[in-house]
């Protein structure tokens, strides 16, 4: 039986509440082994009840579940909030799984593509770099064949912040067959055919993609803007038939941002992806793309979003 929500914070951490394991298992399509942290609720083993899962994205696994990943989260993690929306009753159990979408050094970003030029850099954990296929074929299937989760579309999600904030809607616009509800803090979001409105120089301009060295891997130097375009989520989405834009439909997004753009956040990818959105008739489930009216791209700002958003996850799940 769970404790009362107020007995929870006269016991010591290790105690209370999910626990988080680090794991590792073998990834056929990128040929090297991967690790995942993955928070099982209080009660996972005394139990046969099978949960709901979300995947939680950034870059390297320990991201989420760090204490110390910056300073200004404070010692708080996702499990601490999964643990305190459990206990208060705002959400069900699930499991949440922090998954690896850069190197082991979390040197490479690979997000979430089947990389074009991965031996271009010497890092462990990228292997033939083809990282979407591991992570939605070789990933789901070794959670949902591990533990109890419930291997179902309508009880799987996907979130990520900054660059796991992109690859969370890219496979969720990419591959809606396989999540009914896609997450988003201040994701590192693509332009339509990578025009940056707010310059002035001839398109393709979106130069955080185009000229950062951390995408050479992913993407080729230089740029392949065609194969670029198959992993743009807009692209994808003004280009979709009218039965891919059905499916599309049927997930449920849930996008946030920081308040401001630069080197706060942002915000310009976040209003631009979501005015692409209602173009095509597809609602984003927060009225104010802002977190709150001063949220900065940090892990605190992370924290207080994962706590909305593990709502509206539960809230699709909990959808006939």
């Amino acid at each position: 039986m769970s404790l009362p929500f107020f007995l929870r914070s006269f016991l010591p951490a290790a105690e209370v509440g999910g626990r988080v394991e680090l794991k590792t298992f073998y990834s056929s399509s990128l040929g090297v082994e991967k690790r995942y942290n993955i928070y099982l609720p209080e009660g996972y083993d005394d139990s046969r009840e099978r949960y709901p899962v979300v995947f939680f994205l950034r870059g390297h696994e320990r991201e989420w579940f760090n204490p110390d990943e910056d300073s200004t989260r404070e010692g708080r993690t996702l499990k601490h909030v999964a643990d305190d929306l459990i206990a208060s009753g705002k959400i069900g159990k699930m499991i949440l799984v922090g998954a690896s979408t850069a190197s082991d050094d979390n040197r490479v970003p690979c997000v979430g593509v089947n990389m074009l030029n991965p031996r271009c850099v010497k890092a462990d954990g990228i292997g033939t770099g083809r990282f979407e296929d591991y992570l939605t074929r070789d990933l789901i299937w070794h959670i949902d064949s591990s533990y109890r989760t419930i291997p179902s579309r309508t009880k799987r999600g996907i979130d990520g912040f900054s660059l796991g904030g992109y690859v969370a809607v890219m496979l969720g616009v990419k591959h809606p067959e396989l999540f009914c509800s896609v997450g988003s803090y201040d994701g590192t979001h693509m332009w339509f055919d990578f025009d940056d409105l707010r310059r002035d120089d001839d398109p393709p301009d979106d130069y955080t993609w185009l000229r950062t060295d951390l995408f050479n891997a992913a993407f080729g130097e230089p740029r392949d803007i065609a194969y670029m375009k198959q992993y743009n989520p807009l692209n994808i989405l003004m280009n979709a038939t009218p039965e891919q834009l059905r499916k599309i439909k049927s997930v449920k997004f849930h996008i946030l941002a920081a308040a401001y753009d630069g080197d706060k956040g942002n915000i310009d990818r976040a209003k631009h992806l979501l005015e692409f959105f209602r173009k095509k008739g597809i609602m984003n489930s927060f009225d104010d793309v802002r977190l709150t009216p001063t949220a900065l791209h940090d892990w605190r700002h992370a924290n207080l979003y994962a706590e909305k958003t593990l709502q509206k996850h539960w809230q699709a799940f909990s959808t006939p």
